[in-house]
């Protein structure tokens, strides 16, 4: 991978793929030998890369509003020689059209939210050293409007990690949710936003899976109206494994290991 030594320091400050482990377990789960995947929030390339390397996606459509993150996202696919079954769109995807203001994470992970997120507030990093939010502009678009005006494929497995714009983004994807039910691999941001998330879902018809903590305890199971009450600290829920099939969501998730 090609990275920004400051900026990308989880890629060597921790062992590879540390944290990587329950969504990658979840792209292995779910991507079947020719789908289409979208990558949502694919920053620098690395879950575009497994999922057509290791899972055998036919195509990933992978989305980054940030410029200097969709530059090594073209890098690193190239390196991977599978730059031709990724397509690279520079845009957020939330439930607007148009363009949006977008915090930006410069010093420690070269990640943002969407300015209607955090509220115009600067990223931890930046306010930990006292320094003023950095804000750019970037284009944002509802999943809807990507399929149904512009053409692009259907998915047949979305991931999605957008720092807290979970539940825009599926806001903005009602129609290809209802009608034709990709299976979902979510990271989710807080508490607030993953009891919205799994509502939502369960409203289109989806079953959601994931790692509930109770008690200092981490037990993969079905996420319920009653189990979501215990959903109360930031990563109580952290991430999520949706399908309109239950059995995909059976047995408990594996998560992904590298052979050594």
């Amino acid at each position: 991978m090609a990275i920004r030594l400051r900026q990308h320091r989880m890629f060597w400050l921790r062992p590879a793929l540390a944290h990587e482990g329950f969504l990658l377990g979840g792209l292995q789960r779910f991507v079947h030998s020719g789908d289409v995947v979208y990558d949502i929030g694919a920053n620098i390339g690395l879950y575009s890369r497994f999922a057509v390397q290791q899972f055998g996606a036919s195509r990933v459509c992978a989305f980054e509003p940030m410029e200097s993150n969709r530059l090594l996202l073209a890098e690193n696919v190239k390196i991977a020689g599978c730059d031709s079954r990724v397509s690279i769109f520079q845009c957020a995807v939330g439930n607007e059209d148009g363009t949006v203001e977008f915090q930006i994470d410069d010093l420690t992970s070269n990640s943002g939210a969407l300015d209607a997120v955090t509220g115009g507030k600067a990223s931890p990093s930046r306010a930990q050293y006292g320094l003023p939010p950095r804000t750019v502009h970037v284009k944002i678009a509802r999943l809807d409007t990507l399929i149904e005006a512009d053409g692009l494929p259907r998915p047949d497995v979305v991931k999605l990690d957008v720092e807290g714009a979970e539940a825009m983004a599926l806001e903005g994807a009602k129609h290809l949710l209802t009608s034709h039910g990709p299976r979902l691999v979510i990271e989710l941001h807080g508490a607030e936003v993953a009891r919205r998330v799994a509502e939502m879902l369960w409203s289109f018809g989806y079953h959601c899976f994931g790692p509930l903590i109770k008690d200092d305890a981490s037990t993969y199971q079905e996420v319920t109206g009653e189990k979501l009450t215990v959903v109360t600290d930031k990563y109580s829920l952290h991430y999520l494994l949706a399908s309109k099939n239950r059995d995909d969501l059976l047995p408990p998730l594996e998560e992904f290991a590298i052979a050594s």
